[in-house]
């Protein structure tokens, strides 16, 4: 099947819920309506790349620590939640509590289960329009 694209998409937040202090990550649920349009995007061709800033901030963005202390424990929560990935990237900046990520290509969680292939793109390419006019 060709390769359409490829899904960027964090992880904590957007696949699963933010961890609470009293919580750990292995015990947290994935949103199964996320999962569920992950698997039709899959099924369309997609490839699915997982950028995630899990434990930045707790590891102070040494990725080597991440690598060592987390990754088994992510990689092996996704299989058990059977989450469609084909790719993982540990270490996206974390931005803070009061910052956030700019991207020209982004849409918001909320957006992807809303809207179709063709409506997102097209909110995408409307957006950049607005951003030249200006």
């Amino acid at each position: 099947m060709e390769n359409k694209g490829t899904l960027v998409i964090d992880l904590d937040g957007t696949i699963c819920p933010i961890k609470k202090a009293d919580e750990r990550y292995e015990d947290l649920k994935p949103y199964d309506n996320i999962i569920q349009k992950l698997e039709e995007y899959r099924k369309k061709g997609f490839r699915i790349l997982i950028f995630t800033a899990r434990q930045m901030r707790t590891h102070g963005g040494n990725i080597g620590l991440i690598n060592v202390h987390t990754s088994r424990m992510t990689m092996n929560w996704l299989d058990k939640w059977n989450v469609p990935y084909d790719e993982i990237i540990f270490g996206k900046p974390w931005p803070g509590k009061g910052g956030f990520y700019i991207d020209d290509r982004a849409i918001r969680p909320d957006e992807f289960l809303k809207y179709n292939e063709d409506e997102l793109n097209k909110m995408l390419d409307d957006a950049r329009e607005r951003i030249t006019k200006e």
